[in-house]
């Protein structure tokens, strides 16, 4: 009788141990993966990548800067990047970024991941609102910027023709604002020609 109890009961737990130790498993493996990119942030590097899926560099980028990514599935393309001399994480992650805008694709941040998508995809998501401090490289941002004597439709309307179809500028009336959403490098040079027409 106590045997058959003692069966059942092994028979119940078993399987609890199974998920257990499957679950210890696996945030230990997530905890190696996360030291490694923490190891990795210093270290230099060189790519070599020929006629590979782009997935394949989304995965090196991962492991390279510790950033997690979203991939939207329409993210296909087969890429080439050789690297003539040794790149740390940031370096990488700019080329990176470039890559994927050679290929119609941007990064959006959102909160602690970034989403990679199709370049118009990204400019209708929830951009990351960037202060005047800029660092040139081609992830999708937006930047507000106040005008202080034309109206703000006025620049929008004059600007819009040399905008990609992949970027967006309005205006807001009210505070005489204007927003734009493009590329960090490409935002740097619009304001250039933005304060040159308001005067300042």
């Amino acid at each position: 009788m106590n045997r058959t109890r003692a069966n059942r009961h092994a028979k119940i737990y078993k399987p609890h141990c199974f998920v257990v130790a499957a679950f210890l498993i696996a945030i230990s493996v997530l905890l190696v993966q996360y030291a490694i990119a923490q190891d990795n942030q210093d270290e230099t590097f060189t790519l070599n990548l020929k006629n590979v899926d782009i997935n394949t560099l989304i995965e090196t980028v991962a492991i390279r800067t510790g950033k997690n990514f979203i991939v939207d599935p329409r993210v296909k393309a087969t890429i080439n990047v050789v690297s003539s001399e040794p790149l740390n994480a940031e370096k990488l992650y700019n080329l990176f970024l470039s890559v994927l805008e050679v290929h119609g694709y941007a990064a959006v941040q959102a909160g602690s991941l970034v989403k990679i998508v199709p370049t118009s995809t990204g400019v209708q998501s929830a951009i990351p609102i960037v202060g005047e401090s800029l660092i040139s490289g081609d992830e999708l941002v937006s930047r507000v910027i106040r005008l202080n004597n034309i109206p703000a439709q006025e620049v929008v309307q004059a600007l819009r023709p040399l905008f990609p179809d992949a970027a967006s500028i309005t205006a807001e009336n009210t505070s005489n604002t204007i927003v734009i959403t493009d590329r960090e490098a490409n935002i740097e040079k619009l304001i250039e020609l933005i304060i040159l027409m308001d005067g300042g």
